[in-house]
């Protein structure tokens, strides 16, 4: 069954941290997500959604998620205190 983790922050900077997400685009794109979205508000935040197929999937991609955050949140981008993680698995699609 599908499954989802949408990830919640905070950035003073989201052009720069949206510039940053697009230099990983490579390594993420290869941890088997069905898609991984990112939006923004005008007024700094920011939401990850990642739809996996399975937990296994999403599970086995924590390693490089936690990285590219841990990397926004080094260089300042992304506010480390503001991260909330939601994971759910798809009950219906319409």
């Amino acid at each position: 069954m599908a499954i989802y983790r949408i990830t919640r922050f905070t950035s003073s900077d989201m052009d720069k941290a949206m510039a940053k997400a697009e230099e990983a685009r490579e390594e993420v794109s290869a941890v088997g997500a069905e898609l991984i979205d990112l939006a923004a508000d005008a007024d700094g935040n920011g939401v990850v959604v990642a739809k996996y197929p399975d937990a296994a999937t999403m599970e086995a991609a924590t390693a490089t998620a936690q990285k590219v955050f841990g990397q926004l949140v080094a260089e300042g981008l992304m506010d480390g205190d503001s991260i909330s993680i939601w994971t759910g698995e798809v009950g219906v699609s319409m």
